[in-house]
């Protein structure tokens, strides 16, 4: 059997290890907060872990052009449109294009590994958007949070 060597240019990439616990919680907008992990440039998709209160709802939105997949950590949830609840250890996967309203279950604050791709949407009663998010949108937040924090940003993206 050969060996497998990557090609010139993916050795030019450096594996690394983040300490969630060094990211701010940053505030969203909608009513929670999530700690961007990381930024894909070339795909359009982010990681981030999302925080929201016991009772909270994050708005109904649509995953435009890209798919969703979630990891919940603490705390339990559902989406309004659909008959299952996500709880600690459950995976989620999400296809482009599903409109849903997350909304958090029981006395726990909700907290979910989420690896977004493409762009969410966020819908008023009438289905117009009147919010959007997207990687280069989250980055920017969590950059502006930074400066105005006067901390050192990392280097989430690739």
């Amino acid at each position: 059997m050969s060996l497998f060597l990557p090609a010139p240019i993916d050795r030019e990439l450096v594996d690394v290890a983040i300490d969630s616990d060094d990211l701010p919680w940053i505030d969203n907008g909608q009513g929670f907060s999530f700690k961007p992990l990381h930024f894909w440039s070339a795909t359009g998709t982010w990681a981030n872990l999302v925080r929201l209160e016991p009772g909270g709802q994050i708005r109904r939105h649509v995953h435009a052009g890209g798919q969703v997949f979630a990891y919940v950590l603490e705390g339990s949830w559902h989406y309004l449109e659909h008959d299952w609840v996500a709880k600690p250890g459950s995976w989620v996967w999400e296809p482009p294009g599903d409109v849903h309203t997350l909304e958090v279950l029981g006395d726990v604050p909700m907290v979910t590994l989420f690896v977004v791709s493409g762009v969410v949407q966020y819908l008023d009663d009438d289905d117009q958007v009147v919010q959007q998010d997207d990687f280069r949108g989250r980055r920017a937040k969590y950059l502006e949070h930074c400066r105005e924090h006067g901390l050192q940003p990392l280097a989430l993206m690739t």
